[in-house]
């Protein structure tokens, strides 16, 4: 995940220490890291940040559901 935090602010930063940005700054945060990106969504929710790349798209819940033939792919 990518934001850039708009400064100057100073805060909690994602490692839970208080930081400072001194003007538009892009923080890197290790998608697996679920309190970094919890911090990250909080900031961009709030216009503190700008959202530059989401974290990846991973399945979590393992594999979905196979998806719909159509009647038409069936052969029916």
């Amino acid at each position: 995940m990518k934001i850039s935090v708009h400064g100057p602010r100073a805060g909690y930063g994602p490692s839970g220490m208080i930081e400072s940005w001194s003007g538009d700054q892009d923080i890197e945060i290790a998608d697996g890291n679920k309190k970094a990106v919890a911090w990250a969504r909080m900031f961009v929710a709030t216009g503190a940040a700008t959202l530059i790349e989401d974290v990846a798209d991973v399945p979590r819940r393992g594999p979905g559901r196979p998806p719909k033939v159509s009647q038409a792919e069936a052969g029916n």
